[in-house]
């Protein structure tokens, strides 16, 4: 018999991680946007932004993951080597994101784009670890999973 209760969280992390693939998208693709607010002088010095397809690229393959992990999560039993897989992944494309310059740079002001996704970051690596635990403490794995959905709403509502 199917248990509603047990799955339960398991299905609203799905559509957690899938509201999150849809929220870093447009973070990253308003980041090539070019901008002209620069004199000569200032944008010679600037090093050139990255290539939208890059961007693009680098965002639909943090899509794809996080659209497999909460595919993992929604099985019946929730594939937990699967959804560590992925969010192992989501981790290393967020940090190619960085890395290529899709995303900007963390100011001290409050929270961007940038800072939030680093912040995802951070809260992805607890959620593996979370994942990762044995015996697992699914009081855990759900406050690790409502951190990444604060900042998953976060990121819709600053990136957009």
């Amino acid at each position: 018999m199917f248990q509603l209760k047990r799955f339960g969280a398991a299905v609203a992390s799905a559509a957690a991680l899938t509201s999150l693939s849809m929220a870093i998208a447009p973070a990253a693709i308003a980041v090539t946007a070019p901008h002209r607010n620069m004199s000569v002088v200032q944008e010679a010095r600037t090093p050139k932004p990255p290539t939208s397809t890059t961007c693009a690229n680098l965002s639909a393959q943090l899509s794809t993951q996080l659209q497999a992990a909460a595919s993992a999560l929604a099985a019946t039993p929730p594939n937990v080597s699967a959804v560590q897989t992925a969010i192992a992944a989501a981790q290393a494309t967020v940090a190619e994101l960085r890395a290529h310059g899709c995303l900007p740079a963390a100011p001290s002001t409050p929270p961007t784009c940038a800072s939030l996704a680093a912040q995802l970051q951070a809260q992805l690596n607890v959620l593996a670890s979370a994942l990762a635990a044995v015996p697992q403490n699914p009081a855990a794995i759900s406050a690790a999973l409502q951190a990444v959905v604060a900042t998953t709403a976060q990121l819709n509502s600053a990136c957009r």
